[in-house]
């Protein structure tokens, strides 16, 4: 597929690199003269000095002939505005990443489809989606759901007092197979399990379980979940601003911020929030505004360094449920060592979304998770493809690619080597980055 990204900041970047090693045609457009040199001589990938508005920059992109055109600039009147023109003159499918809440409205961006503009992407209340899922559900580091929860994918990690923990998957004990291990993140690296693989302390692990039967994980990883009643939020930007009109009703809220005029943006929005002008990191501070009483602690400032030394600043502290946002992936590995409790990456969760537009998937009912080198997807089974041709286990799936469940007529249900899929099946589908030509075979 031929594919252009506007944008060469962080997000455009890292989705070119993303989509790349897909095989698939990339053109990043910028402005930045020096940075895209520097792409142009690393990646697999082209890079095109230019402006999205201009229509003769796009036709000289091969924007005639694009499948999928994503505007990720920081102006999210450039991205809409280019969106409008790269349909116009061809482009099958348009993305705009946008700053403002009312353009993801459902009311809103029907116009915006009218408009020649498929899907709007807001970063920030991805963001704060995220994040309150880790707040209600806080044993996890993943919690996805599909079809509205028929099926559950969740990311737990391993710790050494779980009953699973040092087991290889095919010895698990009957009685304890309600569930399917999709896949194993251990370090920096995603494992596509077999029978012969061991579920380890400090894992991450993917599980495919029933609504029914969610409540048995925790205690087979050894984790527990809490009651989340006060809250301490480092950071003041738009994250944070999107997350309190979420639940600022529902918590004792603490946020510090050594900005005066977000501070005062905050505290004049949500009165109900305690707004400190302070820095985040700073020890003193945070005793002194109870960190030693909060269940959880959220870091949301813009330096990952700073987000992740106030994590551990907390934990030293007696708070059990951490939350980091991380920008840089490079760090994420790092991060998880120290049992920072939960990630976000606002990258992560934009490449989600384009991939889910990528494999045409039905963007309102169904969701695309990335989980940096691997990706969870859910995809309809067509009549006459591979996927429904015999039974799971005689479909020689390659290694890269796992099959985590199915929705069946509206419910969910779990799959084994003797599973048939059926053509109209939501199957969820897990592999690893770069395999996703294989999973669009057996779907062809």
């Amino acid at each position: 597929m031929r594919i252009i990204i506007a944008g060469d900041g962080e997000t455009g970047t890292h989705l070119a690199n993303m989509l790349s090693v897909e095989n698939q045609d990339i053109v990043l457009m910028g402005t930045d003269r020096e940075r895209l040199a520097e792409l142009d001589a690393v990646s697999n990938f082209i890079t095109f000095e230019g402006s999205p508005m201009s229509r003769q920059n796009l036709l000289q992109c091969g924007i005639e002939s694009a499948d999928l055109f994503v505007a990720v600039t920081p102006d999210e009147t450039v991205n809409i505005i280019s969106c409008e023109l790269a349909k116009d003159c061809g482009a099958r499918k348009c993305v705009a990443r946008v700053d403002n809440s009312e353009f993801a409205t459902e009311k809103v961006a029907d116009m915006l489809k009218r408009h020649g503009i498929d899907l709007t992407i807001f970063p920030e209340k991805l963001a704060a989606e995220e994040i309150v899922q880790f707040i209600e559900h806080n044993w996890v580091s993943e919690w996805f759901q599909f079809h509205h929860g028929e099926l559950f994918v969740v990311g737990v990690r391993m710790e050494a007092s779980g009953s699973l923990c040092g087991v290889l998957l095919r010895d698990v004990p009957k009685d304890l197979r309600v569930f399917h291990v999709s896949a194993i993140k251990r370090g920096g690296e995603i494992i596509i399990p077999r029978g012969d693989d061991m579920l380890k302390e400090g894992d991450t692990i993917y599980f495919s379980v029933l609504p029914e039967n969610v409540d048995r994980l925790p205690a087979l990883c050894g984790k527990h979940e809490s009651k989340v009643r006060r809250i301490m939020i480092s950071g003041a930007g738009r994250v944070t601003e999107k997350l309190l009109e979420l639940i600022d009703s529902k918590y004792e809220i603490t946020v510090i911020d050594p900005n005066r005029e977000r501070c005062q943006i905050i505290a004049a929005r949500f009165p109900n929030t305690v707004v400190v002008n302070a820095t985040s990191n700073d020890v003193v501070t945070l005793k002194e505004e109870g960190v030693d009483g909060c269940d959880a602690f959220l870091a949301l400032t813009g330096s990952s360094e700073t987000n992740i030394v106030s994590c551990m600043v907390a934990r030293e502290h007696g708070v059990t449920k951490t939350l980091a946002r991380i920008e840089e992936l490079q760090y994420v590995p790092e991060a998880e060592s120290l049992s920072i409790g939960k990630i976000i990456n606002k990258k992560l969760l934009n490449a989600g979304k384009i991939l889910n537009v990528l494999l045409d998937s039905n963007v309102v009912t169904t969701q695309c998770l990335s989980l940096d080198q691997a990706e969870v997807t859910g995809m309809i089974a067509p009549k006459d493809s591979k996927i429904v041709s015999k039974p799971i286990g005689d479909l020689s799936l390659p290694r890269e690619l796992t099959i985590g469940g199915l929705i069946r007529n509206g419910e969910g249900q779990l799959v084994g080597g003797n599973t048939q899929v059926l053509p109209g099946d939501q199957v969820v589908v897990f592999f690893i980055s770069g395999a996703l030509s294989k999973v669009e075979k057996l779907f062809r």
